[in-house]
């Protein structure tokens, strides 16, 4: 601390990543508005990240997002929720929707709930794919998705196993 009774400038004032919470729904709305197809007006109508979903996902604690060390501005988030008893598997992580400034970004949110999800001794986790790893739409998705042994299970469905055999 300095003698104002604050950090250091040289020290991080935010948490680099972080659950989400409810308080958080209008910056998440900002920056997914500020990268939508500005060319159609009824984009965030099926938006996974339209304020419906919003305010389901971020109540449940499992959505996350990543923020600027110093400055706090959001860089990217991930929507995320369990549920149970699906094709036999007693624990399951749907993500619904992970954005990002960069691929980078992606690749570290799509991670860090893979691997919570292990430490959580959740069964699988399953998201939406219907790229191939290097697309342009891939964004960052392949690379984690070959780290954790992903799979494809359906035409647009990949499961990363979390638990051992």
């Amino acid at each position: 601390m300095n003698d104002a009774g604050k950090p250091p400038s040289n020290s991080s004032e935010y948490p680099e990543l972080q659950i989400l919470a409810h308080a958080e729904l209008e910056d998440v709305l900002a920056f997914s508005r500020a990268r939508a197809n500005k060319q159609d007006p009824f984009v965030e109508w099926s938006a996974p990240w339209r304020k419906e979903s919003l305010e389901h996902y971020l109540k449940i604690g499992w959505s996350m997002a990543r923020r600027d060390a110093q400055t706090g501005r959001l860089l990217g988030y991930i929507l995320a929720q369990p549920f149970l008893f699906m094709r036999r598997q007693t624990q399951t992580v749907w993500i619904e929707h992970i954005e990002g400034e960069t691929p980078a970004i992606v690749s570290e949110l799509l991670d860090t709930i893979v691997r919570i999800s292990r430490e959580k001794h959740m069964q699988r986790v399953l998201m939406e794919y219907s790229g191939k790893p290097g697309d342009a739409n891939d964004f960052g998705r392949g690379e984690v998705i070959r780290n954790r042994n992903g799979r494809m299970i359906e035409d647009d469905i990949v499961e990363f196993p979390t638990t051992k055999g």
